[in-house]
């Protein structure tokens, strides 16, 4: 690795470095839950963007992004911990406690996103369910995340 000189950043250069999509795309990003078929600990879902921003220095256009995708495997746990619960609406909270995801292959359909979450370990603490869980994220393109997942749905 090359020895990186002492540098001291004002807010010129700050932005001259800094990612578009960081700063304003991220809060740009909508998405929707299509369905989900839940059997057993097995989760299915479909999910498109309804916007997003295109970073201009990717020519591929659209990519899913870590960010999008942490905030959708959030909420499909919380309804999948709600349903394994007994429950028809939401009455708890639920935390993520980890969240690890890999992106292995860009996903560029932001009209046919996929996910499956493989539900294990759960266990009842007092009124409270815990889970963990293994996901993939992907779409017709051969685009591919994988996740792995902890979460727990408190009384």
């Amino acid at each position: 690795m090359q020895n990186i000189p002492h540098k001291q950043l004002g807010p010129r250069e700050i932005a001259a470095l800094s990612s578009a999509y960081i700063d304003r795309g991220v809060k740009q990003d909508a998405w929707e839950i299509l369905e989900i078929d839940i059997d057993g600990a097995l989760l299915k879902a479909k999910i498109r963007m309804t916007s997003f921003f295109v970073s201009p220095t990717d020519p591929g256009g659209f990519h899913l992004t870590i960010f999008s995708t942490q905030e959708f495997l959030a909420q499909l746990a919380n309804i999948y911990l709600h349903v394994a619960a007994g429950f028809e609406t939401k009455c708890r909270e639920t935390w993520m406690r980890e969240c690890a995801i890999s992106s292995r292959k860009v996903i560029r359909d932001p009209e046919n996103i996929r996910v499956e979450i493989d539900f294990f370990g759960q266990k009842h603490l007092g009124d409270s369910l815990a889970a963990m869980a293994n996901a993939r994220v992907y779409d017709d393109q051969g685009g591919l995340f994988t996740a792995r997942l902890k979460g727990l749905l408190r009384a």
